[in-house]
C-alpha cells in the first residue's frame, strides 16, 4: 500500500533526512503503529529491523515491506518485552553480531490483561511497558555506549501518562484492577525513568527521547477490548489519528537535534491528534526518579 501523498509531502516538509546506510531497530512492529514507523524509515532509507515476539507475524510483516520497498534491508529479530530471558538473548545477539544501531525504537507494550503476569512475575501490563523496557533500557545501553557514533534512543509512552499516578503501597492494582490506572502508571513510570536515564547520560553518543502516538485505534487497543467495543472502535476511527500519521514522530526525532528527554507527539485535541510537535514536559515527569529507580531495582532483585 505504501505511505499516502500526504505523509510523503508531510516528511519533505517537516524532516527531510536520508537515513540511507542508517540501522534501525522498532520493537512490536509485526502492526500497528510500530510496523508504520518501520515503513517510514524505509522510506527514509535505514535498514530495518523488526524486534518482534510473534515471529510468524514479523515475517508476514517483513516480506510485505520487503515487496513495497524492493532492494530495501528489513529484517526480523526475536525479542519479548515480557521475558527478561529473551531480553538478554536479544542484547547478546546484538553485542555479538555487532549490529551497528543507530535509532533504537521501543514501541512494544500491552494494554488491559486483568489476571495475566509476564513470564518473570509481573502484572503484564506494568511489566511489559515499564519493567520490561526499563530492563532492556539498561542491558542495552552499555552497547549502545560503545558504538562510534550518535544513537538516538526512543521509548514509546503515551498521552494518559499525563493522567499516571504511582502507589508504591498499590503498585500493581492488586485489590481492585483498573485497566485504564495500570496502563496509565506504566506510562508515567516510563516517563519519569526515561527522562532521568536521559539527562544522566546526556553528552553521550547516546540521545535518549520519548514519543506518544496521540489517540489512534490500533491491534493493541482492539485485542483487549472484546469484539463489542471493537466494532464501535472501527467505527469511530476515522476521527482519530491514523497509525500512520501516529508513527512520524520517530521521523521527526531522526530529523532533528532535540534536548535529551524530549517528548515528542501530536499536540492538538489535547494531544491526542495531529502530526507530531515537541511536546512540554511535565513536571510530574521531572520529579521523583530517583525513589521510583530505587523502588523497580528491589522489585527487579526480587524475580
Amino acid at each position: 500500500m505504501g505511505l499516502t501523498d500526504k505523509t510523503r509531502k508531510w516528511l519533505q516538509k517537516n524532516a527531510a533526512v536520508s537515513l540511507k546506510g542508517k540501522t534501525v531497530v522498532v520493537t512490536g512492529s509485526n502492526s500497528g503503529v510500530g510496523y508504520k514507523t518501520a515503513e517510514t524509515m524505509l522510506y527514509l532509507g535505514a535498514d530495518v529491523i523488526l524486534a518482534c515476539r510473534n515471529q510468524q507475524r514479523a515475517a508476514v510483516a517483513r516480506d510485505t515491506l520487503a515487496a513495497e520497498y524492493p532492494g530495501a534491508a528489513v529484517s526480523v529479530m526475536p525479542l519479548d518485552i515480557a521475558d527478561f530471558s529473551s531480553i538478554d538473548t536479544f542484547v547478546q545477539m546484538l553485542e555479538e553480531q555487532r549490529v551497528d544501531i543507530d535509532i533504537f525504537v521501543n514501541n512494544a507494550g500491552v494494554f488491559h490483561q486483568p489476571g495475566k503476569k509476564t513470564r518473570d512475575g509481573f502484572e503484564l501490563v506494568i511489566g511489559t511497558n515499564y519493567f520490561g523496557v526499563y530492563y532492556l533500557t539498561e542491558r542495552i545501553l552499555g552497547y549502545l555506549r560503545s558504538l562510534p557514533h550518535e544513537v538516538k534512543y526512543i521509548n514509546t509512552i503515551s498521552l494518559v501518562h499525563k493522567i499516571g499516578t504511582i502507589d508504591y503501597d498499590e503498585f500493581y492494582c492488586t485489590r481492585r484492577y483498573r485497566a485504564l490506572r495500570i496502563y496509565a502508571r506504566s506510562k508515567i513510570c516510563l516517563a519519569k525513568y526515561t527522562y532521568y536515564r536521559a539527562r544522566e547520560i546526556e553528552g553521550s553518543n547516546v540521545r535518549i527521547y520519548m514519543n506518544h502516538p496521540g489517540i489512534a485505534i490500533t491491534p493493541l487497543g482492539l485485542n483487549a477490548v472484546g469484539p463489542r467495543l471493537a466494532k464501535v472502535a472501527r467505527v469511530v476511527t476515522p476521527i482519530f489519528n491514523s497509525t500512520e500519521k501516529s508513527s512520524l514522530s520517530v521521523s521527526y526525532i531522526a530529523a532533528h537535534q532535540l534536548p535529551a528527554g524530549t517528548i515528542v507527539g501530536p499536540v492538538h485535541f489535547f494531544g491526542g491528534w495531529g502530526y507530531p510537535k515537541v511536546n512540554r514536559t511535565l513536571r510530574k515527569v521531572k520529579t521523583g526518579a530517583e525513589q521510583l529507580i530505587a523502588f523497580t531495582e528491589k522489585e527487579l532483585r526480587k524475580r
